[in-house]
Order: structure tokens, then sequence, then C-alpha cells
């Protein structure tokens, strides 16, 4: 059996592959292709994550995974990629696919050492005949004002210039792809652009076919999933995250009380649906950053193209 795993990036429609595959399991299964959740609460993969971090040495030290993982304890991780790697190797014994499919943006963002890739890999390297890896790519200006969003999702509270100044360095996907190349080796890391013109049929789903070898007739359409917040949302939640959790801290569920408080405040204030966008400057200001990474990753993955995005 060989394995594909899609490590994201975060906010690359990473959503919208786990349901397109959790909807389709069973057609997938019956045409080699075989997606399996550890813990089918949630769509990220998180156990592999934890399993390259946990096999290098590190804990686990997102709070908010913690949350939902039900971490409680110091070495808590342990215990769940133990559990996970016992369910793995008795699952195997009875899959008789072709390919084992597995989809993780947590992959990419927590395994940011080369030893926790090599971990993952070794992990994998031992129960499958070949990995190998794709990862989807995304501008700049786009990822950073999503994965503000998702930040102010979590509970969190900066406002989106200390975002992009914490999280402009981080966002260098040159880097990124070079440490996984180093990882793993080029020819087993199938880099994609999230643009039209890149993806197979123009689709992010269509081209997530392509990549695991079957057609996409056939095969259910999720709907939109893990959407950006609007303005006045970003605007409500931050005043509400000072005040509730978005998660119950005894059992990592979604907190009721917020979400009750939410919808009176959005109704109260009359919440709109203007998108929340970056000033001119705010963009100039990352695409300046980033112009000569993103010029020698396209020059060495994309010689094709003109510009990388």
């Amino acid at each position: 059996m060989k394995a594909l795993i899609h490590i994201g990036m975060p906010k690359t429609g990473t959503s919208s592959i786990q349901e397109f595959l959790h909807l389709n399991r069973e057609i997938l299964a019956s045409r080699g292709i075989r997606y399996a959740r550890f813990d089918d609460r949630l769509g990220s993969q998180f156990e592999l994550a934890a399993t390259g971090r946990v096999a290098a040495g590190a804990a686990v030290t997102d709070e908010s995974a913690r949350l939902v993982l039900r971490l409680k304890a110091p070495g808590d991780e342990g215990t769940y990629v133990a559990r996970y790697r016992d369910f793995l190797d008795a699952q195997l014994q009875s899959w008789t696919q072709d390919l084992f499919v597995a989809s993780s943006e947590h992959i990419q963002a927590w395994l940011h050492k080369r030893d926790m890739i090599e971990a993952l890999d070794a992990f994998l390297g031992t129960r499958f005949e070949s990995v190998r890896y794709v990862v989807y790519l995304r501008a700049q200006e786009d990822l950073l004002i999503s994965s503000y969003s998702e930040r102010i999702k979590r509970g969190e509270t900066l406002d989106l210039e200390e975002h992009l100044t914490k999280r402009i360095k981080a966002a260098d996907l040159n880097r990124i792809v070079g440490l996984w190349e180093r990882a793993v080796g080029r020819d087993r890391l199938d880099v994609r652009l999230m643009t039209p013109d890149a993806l197979v049929g123009g689709d992010l789903l269509t081209d997530f076919c392509d990549i695991m070898g079957t057609a996409r007739s056939g095969l259910e359409h999720p709907g939109r999933i893990n959407t950006s917040l609007n303005r006045d949302e970003i605007f409500l939640r931050l005043k509400l995250n000072r005040w509730l959790s978005v998660r119950r801290r005894r059992d990592g569920e979604y907190n009721p009380l917020y979400f009750k408080t939410l919808d009176k405040l959005k109704k109260l204030t009359r919440c709109g649906n203007e998108p929340l966008v970056l000033t001119p400057e705010q963009r100039d200001r990352i695409t300046a950053y980033h112009a000569q990474s993103n010029e020698r990753l396209r020059a060495r993955r994309f010689p094709e193209r003109s510009t990388l995005f």
C-alpha cells in the first residue's frame, strides 16, 4: 500500500479537501483509495502532526489543539500517538486498497524543523511501500488575512496589524518548500499553486482527484467549509474573546454560551457581510517582503510561469 499525505498549508482549502474525502470515503474505497480518520470528530488528522513532533522528542504546545485533542497533562501526547500507532497498525492488516490518503494542515504548521518531518516520514516509511506528500500554496497576501480570521475564530484577541507583523516571516513559501525538500526529497513533494490557471480543471478538488489518480465524476461536492469572518464578525469576536472561551476547557468541545452570545450580538448590531481586506500599504508591504523568496521558488519549481502567483 502506498501513502499520499496532504500537509496543508493552513487556509489553502484543506477543510474542503478533508470534507470531500470524508463525504466520498466509501466510493473512494471502492476505487482503491483508503481515507480513515483516527478521530471522527475532527477534519484535520492531528494524529500525523502529533506523531512527527512526539517522535522527534517535542511536545504539542498549541493550547487550542491540546483542548481539542483532550491532552490534559504533560506527556499525554505520547499516549495519544501510541494509540494512533496501534490503530493504524491494526487497520493495515485488513485494508485492501492500493492508496492510503490523509490530510492535515497541522502537519506543515507543527513540523517546522527537519527532524520532525523526518520522524513522521520514518514512521510512515516503515508502514507503506512509498510515501509522497502534497502541499498547496496560496499568495501571501491572501494567506495572511485568511489566517488572521482563523486566529480570531480560535479565540485570540490580537489586531490585524499585530498579526501581520508576527506572521509575515512565517509565510516564506520558499523556506517551507525547501525544508520539506531537504527532509523527504524533492521528488516526493508535490507542490501545487492555489490559482485557477495552475489547478487541474481550475478547481481544487478536481486537482486533488488528479493527484490521487481518480476521476472527479461521481463524487459528492461539499458545501463551503471554514469560510473567513467578515469585518463585523471579527469586531464582535474580538470583544467577545476577551470574556468567553470558544472551547470548554473540560472536554475541548465548542462552548455553547459563546456562540449563543455571538448570535445575539450579531442580531443586536445588525452584523453585515463586508469582507475584511488589507490596506494598499499592508498589501504592498507583504508583496515586497516576499518578492525575492517567491521568485527563487518560481525559478526552481515553476520555471514555465512568469510569476509565482
